[in-house]
């Protein structure tokens, strides 16, 4: 059966303090923030007029396969870092890298088996990830670490390490 095809658009506006919390719940329920925002919609909608809701599609990601997910664009960002600090000589935010990405590498090898706590993981990540793409882009442009590269790598490793425990 082929799926409908959405083609109406409907712009919005949030605060920032609103869209916040829509990304820090988004990655709780296993979906990207607008697919989030669009079935709360729905399913207040189903609820409104009484309507049962519709099951849940069998391809919706459970927590720990989101975790593995956003470890991996984690990663990504990280080995990012690394290459533009090696290629820059900063040798010191290069072995911090390094580290860094040997720890999200264990919590990405960890993290089928602890889908319990990959929704808390998700939740401090997301934020730390955004930081961390806005870094790598940052550092990728300017073509060397900002200032505050340390900071977010440190950050980083410590809601890494604090998961695996």
């Amino acid at each position: 059966m082929a799926r409908a095809r959405r083609t109406v658009r409907k712009p919005t506006r949030w605060t920032d303090a609103e869209w916040r919390r829509v990304e820090d719940a988004a990655p709780v329920a296993g979906v990207p923030a607008l697919r989030f925002v669009r079935e709360a919609a729905l399913e207040k909608a189903d609820a409104l007029r009484g309507a049962a809701p519709p099951p849940a599609p069998s391809r919706r990601r459970r927590a720990g396969d989101e975790l593995v997910h956003q470890l991996a664009r984690v990663l990504n960002n990280l080995r990012q870092l690394q290459r533009v600090a090696e290629d820059d000589w900063d040798d010191d935010n290069a072995r911090l890298a390094a580290e860094v990405i040997r720890t999200a590498e264990a919590a990405t090898a960890a993290a089928p088996e602890r889908a319990r706590e990959a929704a808390a993981l998700l939740a401090e990540i997301g934020p730390l990830g955004s930081a961390l793409n806005d870094l790598a882009h940052a550092a990728n442009t300017a073509e060397h670490l900002p200032p505050d590269a340390a900071d977010v790598l440190v950050s980083v490793f410590a809601t890494l390490t604090k998961f695996l425990r």
